[in-house]
């Protein structure tokens, strides 16, 4: 008799729904937690192209006036929208543009470009940082509009 209650008995293998539907919701939190993180993290590394590309085109426009004894290009013949020196190549998430260029100043400003959502920056030739726009989403920084 114990054979034929012991041969009726299955035994059950896998997970029950309940089990599965709790790991469900577990991935789903973690999810709702890392991908808005790690969305703001690349975001956030995308601006170091242009930190080093206005600091970059700085440093240049500055060797260039030590030379020509001017910021406009052509030997002083320029307008005052162009760049003594050329901005970066590769630019994938910041176009670079000058204003404001005289003999004695420029303005360099990093945009962003691409479908790229960011802050645009400026430097000035007394390298002075700013902060210019802000989208939607971001903080400016404390303190002023510096960058």
């Amino acid at each position: 008799m114990s054979s034929l209650l012991h041969s009726d008995r299955k035994t059950h293998r896998g997970f029950t729904l309940i089990e599965l539907m709790i790991v469900v919701a577990i991935i789903a939190i973690l999810s709702a937690i890392a991908i808005p993180a790690y969305t703001a993290y690349v975001a956030r590394s995308k601006l170091t192209e242009a930190f080093s590309g206005l600091s970059s085109m700085s440093v240049a426009a500055q060797q260039y006036y030590q030379d020509n004894r001017t910021y406009r290009a052509n030997g002083g013949t320029g307008n005052a929208t162009t760049c003594p020196v050329p901005a970066p190549a590769n630019g994938q998430n910041y176009g670079f543009s000058c204003s404001n260029v005289s003999a004695t100043t420029f303005l360099i400003t990093a945009a962003p470009i691409n479908g790229f959502n960011g802050p645009s920056y400026t430097i000035d030739q007394d390298g002075v940082k700013n902060t210019v726009t802000v989208p939607p989403g971001w903080q400016a920084p404390s303190g002023g509009q510096q960058c």
